[in-house]
């Protein structure tokens, strides 16, 4: 029993000693960035333009006829906001699937969205891009 509780103590201290170096030696402590957006595909800055008026974000909303619960959707994640910072919604009609481009006020499409998507990440990359 000693022997055993001996090498599983070993054991720990042998890890957490090897678990030191290696840390002191892949960078001292960096963490990996989070991403700014969060839209299943996004751009950078300059890649996509949206050809909407610039000044204020805007959401490109493109539905397709069978989406009946689309625009309630989108609605939720804008109505969280602060009215200074509710996006123009600029809707057009889709064939096959529903999407949302979300551009920032520059007029650049930075973030895309399908239907369904997480309430919460739209909302927060419409606060982002509002900055």
């Amino acid at each position: 029993m000693r022997r055993t509780l001996a090498a599983v103590l070993a054991a720990a201290a042998l890890g957490a000693a090897g678990a030191a170096v290696a840390h002191a030696f892949s960078g001292g402590g960096t963490t990996p960035a989070l991403p700014e957006l969060h839209g299943q595909v996004t751009w950078k800055i300059g890649a996509r333009p949206a050809g909407v008026p610039h000044g204020r974000t805007a959401v490109l909303v493109f539905l397709a006829p069978r989406c009946s619960g689309c625009l309630a959707e989108l609605r939720f994640a804008i109505d969280r906001l602060p009215p200074k910072l509710r996006p123009r919604v600029v809707r057009h009609t889709a064939t096959a699937h529903s999407l949302i481009l979300l551009v920032d006020r520059g007029g650049w499409v930075r973030a895309g969205y399908t239907f369904p998507f997480a309430p919460a990440f739209v909302e927060g990359d419409l606060r982002t891009l509002a900055r």
